[in-house]
């Protein structure tokens, strides 16, 4: 759905001098329809400016972005401004009217939406009310009340109480269960570890590294069992969908916290020998230390 290719960003840094400074290198990455994407990394990686290149608020110096054609796109900015003298409903209803929503499917969205958000006691109060907060919910109801297909946020958690989370958390994969594809930058790892698809790390205005979802799935595990790698046991490990990995003669099994008797009973069961049982190096957390310090 989205193909960002060698894309490279530099500004003048003193007009006078003619200094230019690299805000972006070369990055490229690609969103894949239906998936849950996050670009991560430390304050000034270049993920906001992405992501506006991506949106054409910027131009890039270099490079290309692609955007599958047709596409209707939801976007949150990382802090959002609003006319604080609109209501919630008011603010709503000018998104719906600006993408030229039909008044009946206006509405029934800004009911749906309103309640979704946790804000439909707040449809007729002035956004100059809200905490921040609330303008970040008000904010999210109003990207996607129009039903896009691409949704680009960045850091859409910002601001927000752990229930806020949980709610901004269970409204994307809603989204990706819609269909919807999610593009979003956050600097919360355990969320992202544990809702996208793929992850793109950047720092200093490069892509480092990117994670699939199996990636991901073995950095949410936190315990490493390892067994003699054989084909027989390969095959008893993929019967039981536990997660696996090869390394130097051996078979490392990946296992949460809280499913580790369960795993060591399967072993058990099927006559595996467990040479070690050690906390798992990799995590997302580790991962992206070991780049960005």
């Amino acid at each position: 759905m989205i193909e960002v290719v060698n894309v490279s960003k530099m500004i003048k840094k003193n007009n006078f001098r003619n200094i230019k400074v690299e805000i972006l290198n070369n990055v490229s990455f690609r969103v894949r329809e239906n998936k849950i994407v996050s670009i991560v990394g430390p304050n000034g990686a270049g993920k906001s400016t992405s992501i506006k290149i991506i949106m054409k608020f910027v131009r890039a110096t270099s490079g290309s972005v692609k955007v599958r054609d047709g596409v209707k796109i939801g976007y949150l900015p990382e802090n959002p401004y609003y006319y604080d003298y609109l209501t919630f409903r008011e603010l709503l209803r000018f998104s719906t009217r600006a993408f030229k929503v039909d008044s009946r499917s206006a509405a029934r969205q800004i009911g749906h939406l309103s309640e979704r958000v946790g804000l439909s006691h707040c449809l007729d109060k002035r956004l100059r009310t809200f905490s921040k907060g609330m303008v970040q919910r008000a904010g999210l109801a109003a990207a996607i009340v129009h039903d896009p297909d691409l949704i680009i946020l960045d850091e859409p958690m910002s601001g927000l109480d752990p229930l806020g989370r949980r709610m901004v958390f269970d409204l994307i994969t809603d989204l990706k269960s819609q269909g919807k594809t999610v593009l979003f930058c956050s600097h919360i790892l355990s969320d992202v570890e544990r809702l996208c698809d793929e992850v793109v790390i950047m720092h200093k205005g490069s892509v480092h590294k990117e994670l699939a979802r199996e990636d991901l799935i073995r950095a949410q595990k936190q315990t490493e069992i390892v067994v003699s790698d054989d084909p027989f046991v390969r095959k008893q490990l993929l019967a039981s969908d536990m997660t696996f990995e090869v390394t130097d003669g051996f078979l490392n099994v990946y296992v949460l916290a809280g499913e580790i008797n369960n795993a060591l009973n399967i072993l058990q069961d099927n006559n595996i020998d467990i040479v070690m049982i050690k906390p798992s190096e990799i995590t997302l957390e580790k991962i992206f230390e070991e780049i960005t310090v």
